[in-house]
């Protein structure tokens, strides 16, 4: 079956997929078997500049995104993260890493739902803080449909 895909508008696909079904494969991983990409903000509150997360043609067939996990984060901070199909914005979330008894704690992964993004879509991120020019380290578990 093919998919017409228009950049920011939802498809048939997707609207189904949210209605009647959650069909896909086994959870994935980018990248797997290495390290997650790092995401530097701009001042305070400023989104800095696009970090590829997952490069054009790796994933070959549909797909969303469902967690974002955090492997490293700079600072106790909040952090709001925006993931881009590309250049187009595709999803947001929010976070807040705290010191616990004098330990950072890095929060389990972040729930984020994406619509289905065709394949071989890239994937980029910005990120922004409260003090502005922290970094995080992610990776993403995404499904193939």
């Amino acid at each position: 079956m093919t998919i017409e895909h228009i950049a920011g508008r939802a498809t048939n696909y997707d609207k189904l997929h949210v209605l009647e079904e959650h069909a896909h494969g086994a959870s994935l991983v980018y990248p797997t078997l290495a390290g997650g990409e790092i995401v530097t903000a701009g001042a305070a509150w400023t989104l800095g500049a696009f970090k590829e997360i997952i490069p054009v043609n790796t994933i070959l067939y549909d797909f969303d995104l469902h967690w974002v996990n955090i492997e490293a984060a700079s600072v106790d901070e909040i952090y709001e993260l925006v993931f881009y199909a590309a250049t187009t914005e595709i999803g947001r979330v929010r976070f807040t890493v705290t010191l616990t008894a004098g330990n950072r704690t890095l929060l389990p992964p972040v729930r984020i739902q994406t619509g289905v993004q065709p394949k071989n879509t890239q994937i980029q991120a910005k990120i922004a803080t409260a003090s502005g020019g922290d970094t995080c380290t992610i990776s993403l578990f995404y499904h193939i449909y």
